[in-house]
């Protein structure tokens, strides 16, 4: 009998609840949330966080679910991992300090893309601490994905597809955030 524990993926099913509430709060609500340059230079850090938590549309939204199973099937059942919440506050932080450092351009975001591509960095790192192959695929694979956007710039169909633009280098800070958070707790994580 094949008896699995569904603890490790409630912070995941959270998170996607959360997501799914917030979608279909009020407007003044997500205009509250919502990473906005202007609110953030005036002391409302909180946007640093809760920006990620916010879709533009239903297709957005899907979408960032989407990734957020994958990525919970392929690392919720790993051992000795971050909580997942430390992960989300630490590579969301990191992310909008990339937006606001280095994005100027970029005065309003939504979404968890950019959080997502640091979770699945964060696992690869782990996954090839731990002996897991498939860590190195993962992070070639988010390193090709990655360079074809920063080299081809916003996708426009998917632009059209979330009512926003593609906040490729929000990809890309998380991304860089996950993988610096692996390096950091590397040696911490014991080898399978």
């Amino acid at each position: 009998m094949l008896s699995v524990s569904i603890k490790p993926y409630l912070p995941y099913l959270l998170l996607g609840v959360i997501t799914s509430i917030l979608f279909w709060s009020p407007d003044t609500v997500k205009l509250t949330l919502e990473y906005n340059r202007s609110a953030l230079a005036n002391g409302e850090l909180w946007r640093l966080f809760s920006g990620h938590l916010l879709h533009s549309n239903l297709y957005h939204l899907l979408l960032n679910l989407a990734g957020l199973l994958v990525i919970m099937l392929l690392h919720a059942p790993l051992p000795h991992r971050l909580n997942l919440g430390w992960q989300i506050l630490i590579l969301g932080l990191a992310t909008s300090l990339g937006l606001w450092l280095f994005s100027h351009q970029i005065d309003l975001y939504v979404g968890l893309s950019g959080v997502l591509h640091g979770i699945l960095c964060f696992g690869a790192v782990l996954d090839i601490r731990q002996g897991y192959r498939s860590g190195l695929l993962i992070l070639l694979g988010v390193a090709a994905k990655l360079a074809f956007e920063q080299y081809a710039g916003p996708d426009a169909e998917l632009a059209a597809k979330i009512a926003a633009e593609v906040a490729i280098d929000a990809h890309l800070y998380g991304a860089i955030s996950g993988v610096l958070l692996g390096l950091l707790l590397f040696n911490r994580t014991p080898r399978r």
